[in-house]
């Protein structure tokens, strides 16, 4: 009985990870018979190579990671005609065409190929692309040459077009909260045009689907510099417990069945304390409820902790092993610079990272309506 119980339960595990695969099927006529086809992932440093055989391409991959984008690419002589880029989840897509190459390709497949297909459509084959690629060329050309006036007019003309592209992009993950395409986006777009905090924003408002992706997964380590926070969003926040003011053990997992943002500072640092006055605003308009703040303080004096908790009016909880940088606390959850934030769902479970201001008050009042 033991072995066959073992036997099901390895089943159940192929079964599960054969789930997390992407059969790609790609039949353009006139591909050339015979060519290396490579599939990059710059983001999931990934490649995998196929090869034309009577104009069909086929890769069935690995999407364990989550989904990301890649560019196919067919023959090596990098020329980017003969290529495309995708975004590749887990599921099915079907890419046909008439050619030369991915001329006017149609895709097939799971949900998110309409999705990918869509963006693709919008965002890097329509007119603002290549409006935006000759008044690139147009401001290189200008400034090479020292023509001051007509460098200035083309970068006028570029940031305005940039701003409309911003704001479609942003539209369109705001539409589709769950599409692991809007990835995309996030990281090719609003990333380049909006800070670290208002990034995180955005993407703290999007739903499992995209904050489980590669791409994701991997700008949330790069924005927190943690890999261990990483992890740790859509699953149970790691349980501490710690001193407060009087030395009374504050448990964090006392406080289920609340939404409880944790909030990690110290009285030295400035940006931290910047946003208490935002905090306590939050703070006293949800207390009541179902909401609380449990703030951790990476102080080492206890004298200048209770002196900025007096000073900045916090009054929710405070806990401080006093041990700095040191914090066993912080370790846990792997913070690297303060103030770093993260709320927790009554379950207990992590649900959003680097949250504060207008952006938990949103938040919140959607939660808790």
């Amino acid at each position: 009985m033991k072995q066959v119980l073992l036997g099901l339960s390895f089943l159940a595990a192929f079964s599960a990870n054969a789930q997390k695969r992407l059969d790609l099927n790609v039949k353009i006529a006139g591909l050339p018979n015979g060519d290396t086809v490579l599939l990059w992932g710059p983001l999931t440093k990934t490649l995998d190579t196929s090869v034309v055989k009577n104009g069909t391409i086929h890769y069935n991959i690995d999407m364990s990671n989550g989904g990301s984008t890649y560019i196919m690419q067919v023959g090596l002589d990098g020329n980017e005609k003969h290529g495309t880029v995708l975004y590749l989840e887990e599921g099915k897509m079907n890419i046909t065409g008439k050619g030369p190459y991915f001329e006017g390709a149609q895709m097939t497949g799971s949900p998110f190929v309409a999705d990918w297909a869509d963006i693709a459509q919008n965002f890097l084959y329509n007119t603002s692309n290549k409006e935006s690629a000759a008044l690139q060329q147009k401001l290189e050309a200008a400034s090479a040459i020292g023509d001051a006036d007509a460098a200035r007019e083309a970068k006028a003309a570029l940031d305005e077009l940039n701003k409309k592209d911003v704001a479609a992009a942003l539209k369109w993950v705001n539409d589709h909260p769950n599409s692991g395409a809007a990835s995309f986006l996030i990281n090719a777009i609003l990333m380049n045009a909006m800070d670290r905090a208002q990034v995180m924003d955005v993407i703290n408002k999007t739903g499992v689907n995209v904050q489980s992706t590669a791409t994701i997964k991997k700008m949330i380590k790069d924005i927190t510099g943690s890999e261990r926070l990483t992890k740790m969003l859509n699953n149970p926040a790691p349980d501490f417990s710690g001193p407060d003011t009087n030395g009374k053990t504050i448990k964090l997992s006392d406080l289920k069945g609340k939404y409880v943002l944790l909030d990690f500072w110290a009285s030295w640092c400035k940006p931290c304390r910047e946003v208490t006055p935002k905090m306590a605003a939050v703070y006293e308009k949800y207390k009541g409820k179902g909401f609380t703040i449990l703030s951790v303080s990476l102080d080492d004096k206890k004298e200048k902790w209770l002196q900025a908790i007096a000073e900045d009016k916090m009054t929710w909880l405070q806990v401080s092993d006093l041990k700095g940088g040191e914090s066993p606390i912080a370790e846990l959850y792997g913070v690297k610079a303060i103030p770093a934030t993260m709320l927790i769902d009554p379950s207990g479970k992590l649900i959003s990272m680097g949250i504060n201001g207008d952006a938990l008050d949103a938040k919140l009042a959607e939660l808790l309506k």
